[in-house]
């Protein structure tokens, strides 16, 4: 009976204009596909990455170093090395990157302490090349996982990309971090 009543509530709503139950409706038939990633990590995740992108589409060292804290970069063993076998790598790319895109299994992380805040932001994306000729993906799409600090009250000079991870296809990063100091670039195997 309930069931019958909640229906034809529904209907009622729907046939006299109500938008909040279209909402409603929309918002629990999506529930299995959202989470906790909210527009505001998703947006800081999207200049990142567009930064990325700009930074390879003009091979600019300077460009891919400076999304790095200053902080970071001191922890993270062999920096300039790595950043530059990240350049190298993409000079040798003979397409250009036709699309990317944020991928599914990203997330964050909050935590605060006497009005302090930090927040880390767990982002995934592939990037996807193309033959400049004739504009069809052929070869594999490279992925980058990432963890970005936007908010960090309790240390000076640690906002920006802490984890950096980069290969081609599907990688394991359980070799990102070994340290456990919370920084690392993992770069093409290594």
């Amino acid at each position: 009976m309930r069931i019958k009543i909640i229906i034809f509530c529904l209907i009622a709503c729907l046939l006299t204009g109500c938008t909040w139950v279209v909402k409603v409706a929309r918002y629990i038939h999506d529930s299995d596909k959202l989470d906790n990633y909210i527009y505001d990590e998703g947006t800081v995740v999207n200049k990142y990455i567009e930064k990325i992108v700009e930074a390879f589409n003009t091979n600019d060292r300077e460009l891919l170093a400076s999304l790095f804290p200053e902080h970071a970069r001191s922890k993270i063993d062999n920096f300039d090395e790595q950043i530059d076998r990240i350049i190298r790598e993409n000079e040798t790319w003979p397409s250009s990157i036709i699309r990317y895109k944020l991928n599914e299994d990203n997330n964050y992380q909050t935590s605060a302490d006497r009005g302090k805040i930090y927040k880390e932001v767990y982002a995934n994306t592939t990037i996807e090349f193309a033959d400049p000729k004739e504009g069809e993906v052929h070869r594999p799409s490279l992925k980058i996982a990432m963890v970005i600090v936007p908010v960090d009250d309790f240390h000076e000079n640690n906002v920006g990309i802490s984890i950096f991870a980069i290969d081609y296809g599907d990688f394991s990063t359980d070799g990102v971090d070994k340290e456990n100091d919370g920084y690392d670039i993992y770069a093409f195997g290594h």
